[in-house]
């Protein structure tokens, strides 16, 4: 396995957290693991410059190398992919993607592709999605999902929209868990398993402005050690 698809139950759920702390703990174990954003919404500027924010993140944890694209496409609205590529006037092309997604692997051990939004999402139009894009890079997935209320809803929806489209999920993680979870939270990861038959393969502790803090290692350990990554390469 050279790829894992890190898609979320939905916008805002800590997928590139994750994805920063995948590739922060690959990188420790001595895997050559490279971060790969291939559609981002919802573009910074610097000057004259626009920057993909989920990649200025990873750039915490990783030095790219000359020459790799680390985001394949970016547009300034933070809309739905289809609809962002639409108004730009620049279609999201999945060749595109496979070609730089290629190029991340014939140099890396393992490159942990984050999605845009949820699972559901389309990139180009009803017919072409996240999932397809995923069926194409023959890649299998993880699920990143919250902790607090709601959770087994979208987690279990997540899980069976994804099997319905054939794809092979590793595991799923629960994101942001509290110092002090109440009874409910506590029940979560269990009935997880048990209504999806999916293993959670970690549980990323909640830290305090974390975007901010991810650069610093005391804070990289803690939000790794929860994350079993022998279930996600082995």
């Amino acid at each position: 396995m050279s790829g894992i698809f890190i898609t979320g139950t939905s916008s805002n759920v800590g997928k590139t957290v994750i994805t920063t702390c995948l590739t922060y703990a690959f990188q420790r174990r001595q895997v050559n693991a490279v971060p790969y954003k291939p559609v981002q919404c919802g573009a910074i500027t610097d000057g004259a410059e626009w920057l993909a924010p989920d990649v200025e993140l990873y750039r915490k944890v990783y030095t790219s190398k000359d020459n790799e694209q680390l985001n394949s496409f970016l547009y300034e609205p933070r809309f739905s992919p289809h609809l962002a590529a639409r108004l730009a006037n620049n279609p999201i092309d999945p060749q595109v993607i496979k070609r730089n997604y290629h190029a991340l692997q014939e140099t890396h051990d393992l490159v942990l592709v984050e999605g845009a939004g949820g699972l559901a999402v389309p990139l180009i139009d009803e017919q072409y999605g996240t999932p397809e894009l995923i069926i194409e890079l023959d890649i299998p997935i993880i699920i990143v999902t919250h902790a607090t209320v709601g959770t087994l809803n979208a987690t279990t929806l997540t899980a069976h929209y994804a099997q319905s489209k054939g794809l092979n999920i590793k595991g799923i993680i629960i994101n942001g868990y509290p110092d002090n979870p109440t009874e409910g939270i506590k029940h979560n990861p269990a009935m997880i398993e048990k209504v999806t038959g999916i293993p959670v393969i970690g549980i990323v502790p909640q830290v305090e402005n974390v975007e901010a803090r991810i650069g610093e290692e005391e804070v990289l350990e803690e939000l790794i050690r929860g994350i079993d990554l022998d279930k996600l390469y082995g």
